[in-house]
């Protein structure tokens, strides 16, 4: 706990937003001095199957700054299957004829693919504790985030654009057909008196009037339909996910962690569109949780698909290292409401104890096809 209010700083930092650069540093400095280490290295995609250590604090960068990793390493291998779990049981790594004691923490970049966080000691050094492991897991996770900001930001800036394009409709093509309106209905009027006949001047200056104020509207909604259709296409439940994790960072003070299967693509293909609406919600719903009762420092997101039996299941389960759940509190909507999003899809919920803190497991059968 006493670790809470730095993260919370770097997440702050890392949402007020700043140059890429200068953030990472700041976390791969964090990541230094905070857990002990010689260095601390960043490790991102080259490309599909190469990784390159992109940036290096401390005194082993220039013997590993700009260093691919080879694809048939252990790391080379856990990167390429975004298994963070391999990551985590390597704990060796040759420098030149050195070995060094290494901790390493799985990235979430989103489109800038899968890379790691580690932090480096010579051999002979403690080694690295829970304590250690769970600080580095919530710098990689602010390290994602701080990858991700810049396509969290232009989400933001189109639903400005959105909220724009409906004051135009309703400043702009609505109030012009209301004078339309306005205006036909005065020449109605007009015609209908027996007291008063609108001349032949005022009627074609009236139509005249009315006939350019159509074409107006109709110029300034043509307008508003070419920007709708620029609009991106609906985002898939990996989009979504990360989009929640992110937005989840400001209550919580922290990045959680979130782990997908190998191939998160595979997963949006499978899972029919209310699943993953429901997988979408209870996530949601559990950071909210997290974030109101839980006092965690910690909180982890995994949403896996497997076979078991003849069945397909997509499992979610999101666990804290907080003060777990209150025994005197009787009203529970949250979990409720997750039960039900469970019972639609022949699954269940259930919160388990942890030491310390609460885990949620939420899982459904996906419909046979």
């Amino acid at each position: 706990m006493r670790d809470r209010p730095r993260i919370q700083d770097l997440a702050g930092a890392v949402l007020a937003g700043g140059e890429t650069e200068d953030l990472l540093d700041l976390m791969l400095r964090s990541a230094r001095t905070d857990l002990g280490a010689r260095s601390a290295v960043l490790v991102m995609p080259l490309d599909r199957e190469a990784w390159t250590i992109e940036m290096v604090d401390g005194p082993d960068a220039p013997a590993l700054l700009g260093e691919q990793v080879p694809a048939a390493h252990p790391i080379g291998v856990a990167l390429e299957q975004a298994d963070a779990d391999a990551l985590e049981r390597i704990e060796t790594f040759a420098l030149g004829e050195e070995s060094c004691r290494v901790m390493l923490a799985v990235i979430d970049a989103a489109e800038h693919g899968t890379g790691l966080l580690g932090v480096l000691r010579p051999e002979g050094c403690e080694e690295f504790s829970a304590a250690d492991r769970e600080r580095l897991d919530a710098l990689a996770g602010l390290v994602g985030l701080t990858l991700r900001v810049p396509t969290l930001q232009a989400d933001s800036e189109i639903d400005d654009e959105r909220g724009r394009i409906a004051r135009d409709l309703h400043d702009l093509a609505i109030q012009e057909l209301f004078a339309v309106g306005m205006e036909l209905e005065g020449l109605v009027d007009s015609l209908g008196s027996p007291d008063v006949t609108p001349s032949k001047a005022r009627i074609r200056s009236s139509v005249a009037a009315s006939v350019q104020g159509v074409e107006n509207a109709v110029a300034q909604i043509r307008l508003i339909v070419q920007s709708l259709r620029r609009e991106r296409a609906e985002a898939t439940l990996t989009e979504q996910l990360r989009r929640e994790v992110g937005l989840a960072t400001a209550g919580l003070g922290f990045v959680p962690s979130l782990r997908l299967p190998p191939h998160p693509a595979e997963m949006d293909a499978e899972l029919p569109p209310e699943i993953a609406d429901d997988v979408v919600a209870v996530v949601r719903e559990c950071l909210a949780n997290a974030a109101r009762h839980a006092h965690a420092s910690a909180v982890a997101v995994s949403v896996s698909v497997f076979s078991e039996g003849v069945d397909r299941v997509v499992q979610v389960n999101v666990s804290d290292n907080g003060r777990g759940i209150d025994p005197t509190v009787r009203r529970r909507s949250g979990l409720a409401n997750m039960s039900s999003r469970a019972r639609r899809h022949s699954g269940w919920v259930d919160a388990i104890t942890l030491e310390p803190g609460t885990m949620i497991s939420w899982r459904v059968t996906l419909p046979t096809t």
